[in-house]
């Protein structure tokens, strides 16, 4: 009996979310350079008709992809969230160092990736922030709330505060590695890193009683 018309086969779903895969892998590999359809197949390894067929245009493939890295974000919110058994300081420096190291890999390609389609591309821009960045932001966020519920933080907005915490490390990052600011003004991360927290800590840390 032959399959009824519109419906697909039962391999469809997986055949999908593999080639979200590959693609995935290949956009952090080339984080921030636009790449187009033919691009994206040839790092797949199909044709650009194979992703028209699962994906319909270019947006659907960068989509996908970009939706199958939040699945790989929960193993990195639960070793952020381990960091709230140490001493605030440590913690917060160990988390920003880090994101400072893995930016030079995989991390800084991904969020580069997000940048650049978001910045050409509303849609994508919204998925960039649902799927990468606020998954990030809110992960910092119930960091902070550990240490305020414990009263070691005075901050009367956790989702204010991380972006503090975190946007200057940010810049920092995309300006040493996906803007090249190495090779004209090289910047110490680790050391960055250490002074920021120190600075954060100074705004936001609970004041002993008198």
């Amino acid at each position: 009996m032959g399959r009824a018309t519109g419906t697909l086969n039962k391999d469809h779903h997986e055949a999908r979310a593999d080639l979200a895969r590959k693609v995935a892998q290949h956009l952090l590999t080339t984080g921030g350079t636009l790449p187009s359809l033919s691009a994206l197949a040839l790092g797949a390894g199909v044709d650009p008709g194979t992703l028209r067929h699962y994906f319909v245009d270019r947006r659907g493939v960068v989509k996908a992809a970009m939706e199958t890295l939040l699945v790989h974000g929960n193993e990195q919110k639960r070793r952020a969230l381990a960091l709230a058994d140490l001493p605030i300081r440590e913690a917060l420096v160990t988390l920003l160092s880090r994101v400072a190291k893995a930016w030079g890999g995989m991390l800084g390609g991904m969020h580069a990736t997000g940048f650049v389609e978001g910045m050409v591309d509303g849609d994508l821009g919204q998925t960039y922030v649902s799927t990468m960045l606020e998954p990030t932001l809110a992960t910092v966020e119930a960091l902070l709330e550990r240490y305020r519920a414990r009263n070691m933080l005075e901050v009367p907005d956790v989702r204010v505060s991380a972006l503090a915490l975190m946007s200057p490390v940010l810049l920092a990052c995309f300006h040493q590695y996906q803007l090249q600011g190495r090779a004209c003004r090289p910047l110490d991360l680790d050391a960055f890193v250490e002074g920021h927290v120190d600075g954060f800590l100074r705004g936001y840390a609970a004041q002993p009683s008198p």
